[in-house]
This record gives structure tokens, sequence and C-alpha cells, in this order.
């Protein structure tokens, strides 16, 4: 992968999960439960991209020549 794609990605899924733990950690009324469902939240939504990137790359290919 790309330099650029993983800064962009590293920026995209880390500063939300960063300010998810520090929301989580510092809110008494929050339960664990809330932070587990976030996590896979977000980790489905990185798969579902990651799937989108690739099926993008691979329709873009040019066609094989006979």
């Amino acid at each position: 992968m790309p330099r650029p794609f993983l800064a962009v990605l590293a920026i995209a899924l880390g500063l939300p999960f960063l300010l998810l733990l520090a929301i989580v950690s510092s809110a008494s009324g929050v339960s664990a439960s809330v932070f587990t469902s976030a996590l896979g939240l977000v980790i489905m939504s990185t798969v579902l991209m990651l799937v989108v990137y690739e099926i993008k790359r691979i329709a873009d290919l040019p066609p094989d020549a006979p």
C-alpha cells in the first residue's frame, strides 16, 4: 500500500478511536459495551472501505488484449 493511503487511513481511524477512548474513560455513566460496539463498527467500516477500494482497483485494470 502506498504511504499516503496508509497515512490517511491512520488519521481517519486513529483520531476517532482516541476521542472515543477519552470519552469512555472519562464518563462514568458509559458502559464498556458501548466502547466494544463502537470499536466493532470502526473495524467493520474499515474492512468495507478496503473491499470497495480493492474492487475499484481491480475494475480499473486495463483489459487483457488477445
